[in-house]
């Protein structure tokens, strides 16, 4: 088992110095491609392109050294640390958070979240979180391939909101879009991205 697993939430700004620090020492970073690129991994440090976290809790679980784990936003809301702490894998883990893409979202639209919903859509899991879009005023959608804007959209089923979508926050490739949820099935939408659904009363 890994001597140490760090998970570091990545918002897109500079890594806070106790990142840098963890990063610095580690013998193994997973990550998604972005992350893996940055310029503070260690080039010595073996590296794990970050698909299943399941698979990659695995083989930290069987690493001698120091794990280091990138994620986006903030990632004990909805995010790795839920599976890293999983029984199967009996990871103890210490968290960096940085900016959720939730509060990131938000925040680029310049509303307030206080009173939203939160969701996440996997494929399992869409009619649930298109259930919540329609009971309420103001939901934001943390996707997933094929549970995406386009497929949210298709499932509103002539129920009109206003979705503005987010791409690719805190990337130089950042995009903010704002449709109604008719037309998010007219375009081939980048991920990840999240999507915050607005409109309707609420009950």
């Amino acid at each position: 088992m890994a001597d140490r697993v760090t998970v570091i939430g990545w918002d897109g700004s500079p890594l806070t110095a106790a990142a840098r620090s963890a990063l610095g020492a580690a013998t193994l970073v997973a990550g998604a491609a972005h992350h893996l690129a940055l310029p503070e991994v260690p080039p010595a440090a073996e590296r794990i392109r970050l698909g299943s976290v399941a698979l990659a809790a695995r083989r930290i679980t069987g690493h001698r050294g120091t794990a280091v784990v990138l994620a986006d936003g903030d990632p004990g809301f909805f995010g790795v640390v839920r599976t890293l702490r999983a029984p199967e894998f009996g990871l103890e883990v210490e968290v960096v958070p940085g900016v959720s893409s939730v509060a990131a979202a938000f925040a680029r639209a310049g509303m307030p979240w206080d009173d939203a919903q939160v969701v996440v859509a996997h494929r399992r899991t869409l009619r649930r979180a298109v259930n919540v879009c329609r009971a309420h005023p103001k939901v934001a959608v943390l996707t997933s391939p094929g549970a995406g804007p386009a497929e949210l959209g298709l499932l509103m089923e002539g129920v009109h909101r206003t979705f503005v979508i987010c791409e690719e926050l805190g990337t130089d490739r950042e995009q903010v879009t704002v449709v109604t949820s008719d037309k998010a099935a007219d375009h081939t939408w980048r991920d990840p991205n999240l999507v915050i659904v607005i409109g309707g009363t609420a009950a």
